[in-house]
């Protein structure tokens, strides 16, 4: 429902069981809750760039060093679903600068642990809040997008991990060099207080509350259905196929390169940063009606062949290089496709806080199972030409959920 107050200001008010629609995007909203899904990434490409630092502290197994980077994909493997409902319930304003503050407060905690027990324990803190967050932004878009643009907006939410992740990648180097990875930590936590009050008075004036009347076991089964479930499975064959690519790509470039770290570091970040393109791209083709089951058919497909010619020896290094960026490029388009077709499965805008963590479990069941299959693969089979079993396995069991959405979009 959309009124004016007193002073002829728009105010677009939710009510339960009804999508509101405006008739124009409100692009600053769209970008501000963008923006704070980029610093809310920064937790992620924060832990790679500063593990080194942190190994040499600490002095810790690559257990340890493997806890610190992936406990973030491990709680959104466990949580999204049921942050999606409390954020169903209680409103997705209030659940973001909630999940943003309890992130920031992790991060602070981290930069003063002396113990690696005590930092793995500020990390699943940084992480719960991290998922709340990221659960609650997407709702906060819908609401500030027109029916017309709401794919573009939506697909550019999908950009949000890609963007805040090379970004920190980027910057993390000169503040380590200045301050230490203590320093990094507080960064990050500054940057997501600061952006919580930006985010708080930019949306001051929409009317964001949940819907009381619906329990969080409601809005589950409002989820759990074909439609988001079809979702799912694309965004697991897609999460393993990109956290596999992208963990190891740098490694790869090492080993049978002899690249130095920082160049592979470097590229690393690039392929990182490439999946932005496929994200936004896929906003513009749903919104210009082409359909979304040939979008996800167009990256699987693509995503085998040049994660074939990434882990295969006999491609040349700047070929590997191409192939990597193209992966990426191309795979941006499946979380681009899956949260600009997400509105289509939700009655009101505040259910898609539930898709959205049914969504970000799949990417957290696929980063986690991912490298680990491509790590086992190459160690038994002795050479990362093997992995392109995963690779392709994973592109197949995407192809299948694709064709099945055929008949659900």
């Amino acid at each position: 429902m959309i009124h004016t107050d007193e002073n002829n200001k728009q105010i677009t008010t939710i009510v339960p069981g009804h999508p509101a629609i405006i008739d124009r995007t409100h692009w600053p909203r769209v970008w501000i809750a963008f923006i704070a899904g980029c610093i809310a990434a920064f937790q992620v490409g924060k832990a790679s760039a500063a593990l080194s630092a942190i190994i040499e502290e600490f002095q810790i197994n690559l257990f340890q060093a493997g806890l610190i980077i992936s406990l973030l994909a491990l709680i959104s493997a466990s949580t999204g679903l049921l942050f999606g409902g409390i954020v169903d319930r209680y409103g997705p304003l209030r659940m973001a600068v909630l999940g943003l503050s309890i992130s920031a407060a992790g991060s602070f905690a981290g930069a003063m642990t002396t113990t690696i027990l005590a930092l793995l324990v500020t990390r699943v803190v940084e992480g719960a809040g991290f998922i709340l967050a990221i659960v609650a932004l997407p709702p906060l878009i819908r609401l500030s997008g027109s029916a017309h643009d709401s794919p573009l907006a939506m697909g550019l939410w999908g950009a949000f991990m890609p963007a805040g992740m090379s970004i920190a990648m980027i910057c993390a180097p000169w503040i380590t060099q200045a301050s230490g990875w203590r320093g990094l930590w507080i960064w990050v936590g500054s940057s997501m207080l600061l952006w919580c009050i930006v985010l708080w008075i930019a949306f001051r004036g929409v009317k964001t509350g949940g819907d009381s009347q619906v329990s969080t076991i409601q809005s589950w089964r409002g989820v759990v259905r074909t439609g988001p479930l079809l979702l799912f499975g694309c965004f697991v064959a897609y999460s393993t196929m990109y956290g596999s690519l992208t963990s190891f790509f740098p490694t790869l470039l090492i080993e049978r390169h002899q690249a130095s770290l920082l160049l592979a570091t470097q590229l690393g970040a690039v392929v990182v940063a490439a999946n932005i393109i496929g994200n936004v791209a896929s906003g513009w083709m749903i919104r210009s009606g082409v359909r979304p089951d040939r979008i996800l058919t167009l990256a699987y497909v693509v995503m085998a062949v040049c994660s074939t010619l990434v882990f295969i020896e006999s491609t040349p290094v700047n070929a590997k290089v191409a192939a990597g960026v193209l992966f990426s490029a191309f795979g941006g388009l499946v979380p681009g496709t899956m949260f600009a077709t997400a509105p289509r499965f939700s009655n009101r805008p505040t259910q898609i806080a539930g898709i959205v963590g049914l969504l970000l479990q799949g990417a957290g069941i696929g980063q986690t199972i991912g490298p680990v299959m491509v790590g086992g693969v190459v160690d038994v089979f002795g050479g990362w030409q093997f992995a392109c079993l995963v690779m392709i396995g994973a592109s197949l069991f995407g192809l299948v959920f694709a064709f099945a959405l055929r008949k659900s979009c």
